[in-house]
C-alpha cells in the first residue's frame, strides 16, 4: 500500500491544491494529514473543506488546537500570534467543530502518526536533533512514527548505526528491518528547509522505502490574499525563500 503524508498546511490553498494533484499523479491509496491543516495563512475554512474532502486520516496540530483554543499561544512568536487571532475570527463553526473532533494521533499496521512528539504529544516539543528523536524511540512501538511540526524533512533512525538524515526531493530513503525510524515529512504550506515548494511524503509499505517529493505551487498568489487580509509582512516575506 502507499500512504501519502502531508502536514503543516497552514491556510496555504494554492500549496494544498497542488500537493493534492501531484499525489492523484502518483496513485497514492491512502492520505494522512499530520496536522495545523490552519494558522498564517490566509485560506483556513477552504483548507479546511478541502482536507475533509480529500484526506483519509487527520491529526489535530498545534496552529488547529489553538485556533479553537485548547492550546495557549503564550510560546508563539508574536506573528504566529497574530496569524492565529485572525484566524479564531474567521473559522466558520463547522470548520471549528471538525478541529475539535481531531484525535492527536492515529496508528495504522507498522506505524504511527502525529504531529509533534510521540512523547507527550500535546505539550508540542520539536524533534530538531538526533538527541530530541532518542528521547522519543521508547515512546512508540511501531517500526515509523510519521510527524510534521519542524517544517523541515528529515529521517531519524535508531538501530546499530543511528543517525539523522535530512531529505530532499529524490532517491527512496530504504527503510531496514534492522532499525526504527521517526520520518518528517516537512510542510506542505510553510517550508522552513530552504525550498519553497509544498513538500509529500510517500511510504509504500510493500517496498518499505519512503520518498520525498516537492511540487511549485504559486507562492505570488498566497502572498497577495495574505496581504489583502492583513496578515504580517514577515509571514509573508518568508514563503518566497521556503524559510
Amino acid at each position: 500500500m502507499k500512504y501519502a503524508f502531508i502536514s503543516d498546511i497552514h491556510g496555504n490553498l494554492e500549496a494544498l491544491n497542488q500537493a493534492l494533484r501531484l499525489i492523484d499523479v502518483l496513485a497514492c491509496d491512502k492520505i494522512i494529514c499530520l496536522g495545523d491543516i490552519v494558522g498564517y495563512g490566509p485560506f483556513p475554512n477552504e483548507c479546511i473543506e478541502k482536507t475533509r474532502q480529500s484526506v483519509d486520516q487527520i491529526v489535530i496540530g498545534n496552529h488547529d488546537s489553538a485556533a479553537i483554543m485548547k492550546t495557549a499561544t503564550t510560546y508563539f512568536n508574536e506573528y504566529a500570534k497574530e496569524a492565529i487571532d485572525w484566524t479564531r475570527k474567521e473559522l466558520s463553526a463547522e470548520c471549528e467543530a471538525y478541529l475539535e473532533s481531531l484525535d492527536l494521533e492515529y496508528l495504522e499496521n507498522q506505524f504511527r502518526a502525529l504531529h509533534a512528539t510521540p512523547n507527550d504529544p500535546e505539550k508540542w516539543n520539536y524533534i530538531l536533533t538526533f538527541p530530541d528523536a532518542y528521547k522519543n524511540f521508547g515512546c512508540f512501538s511501531e517500526k515509523i512514527c510519521f510527524i510534521g511540526h519542524s517544517h523541515v524533512p528529515a529521517v531519524f533512525k535508531y538501530g546499530s548505526n543511528p543517525s539523522r538524515v535530512l531529505v530532499e526531493n529524490g532517491p527512496d530513503v530504504q527503510l531496514s528491518d534492522d532499525y526504527r525510524y521517526i520520518i518528517n515529512v516537512g510542510s506542505v504550506g510553510q517550508p522552513r528547509d530552504g525550498d519553497p515548494r509544498a513538500s509529500i511524503g510517500v511510504y509504500d509499505d510493500k517496498y518499505e522505502s519512503f520518498q520525498l517529493f516537492r511540487v511549485e505551487y504559486d507562492v505570488a498568489a498566497t502572498q497577495s490574499a495574505m496581504h489583502k487580509k492583513g496578515l504580517p509582512d514577515f509571514l509573508i516575506q518568508r514563503l518566497e525563500f521556503g524559510k
